[in-house]
């Protein structure tokens, strides 16, 4: 458990033995589509209990026509809950040097149950079968289910000297968008 504010934030360590059998992790297709904005909004809900990122619980989600673009030149990955559909979904992308991941996002019902690790792991998996060295992606700093929690599964937080142009373009793309670059780090996991 770990307070900010009046915030508690808990975070189960592992998932319940009756869901065990009940999640898939398999590629995302064209028919989950629909299903994956709702899912982002849904995940992005926490931060409304965490000081000065509240905004992002009411902001731009991905479309449905960026899900479907990802899905189809992309790496996408759903955790599927049996009888209720996608729950959890990651998107990404093969770059030269890197598996990118560009999104990790869990319904807000299902979160802190390892669905996240499990689709990072499949998305580590997938790097490892095309020859990729390593998994990178861009987050928030000090936030528990951000850069803490990646570099708990082994990523590691790079300095401006580590990041090469690829990621520096990343995070000169978020501070354009409005992010709060001094409260975001880019993270590389070695394979």
């Amino acid at each position: 458990m770990k307070k900010k504010g009046s915030a508690r934030f808990v975070f189960r360590t592992s998932m319940p033995w009756e869901w065990a059998s009940m999640i898939r992790i398999r590629p995302a297709t064209p028919c989950d589509a629909p299903a994956l904005p709702g899912i982002e909004r849904s995940s992005g809900a926490i931060f409304r209990h965490w000081a000065g990122l509240e905004w992002i619980a009411d902001d731009d989600v991905q479309s449905e026509e960026q899900h479907r673009a990802l899905i189809a030149d992309g790496v996408a990955f759903v955790a599927e809950l049996a009888g209720h559909g996608p729950t959890a979904f990651l998107n990404g992308a093969v770059m030269p040097d890197a598996l990118h991941i560009w999104q990790v996002a869990v319904h807000q019902d299902r979160q802190g149950r390892g669905l996240g690790r499990q689709l990072i792991d499949a998305a580590q998996r997938h790097a490892v079968d095309h020859g990729l060295p390593c998994l990178t992606l861009t987050t928030f700093r000090t936030v528990p289910w951000n850069e803490p929690y990646y570099q708990r599964l082994g990523f590691v937080t790079l300095d401006d000297r580590q990041l090469g142009p690829r990621l520096q373009a990343v995070l000169d793309a978020e501070r354009r968008a409005g992010l709060p670059i001094a409260q975001r780090c880019a993270m590389r996991k070695t394979l």
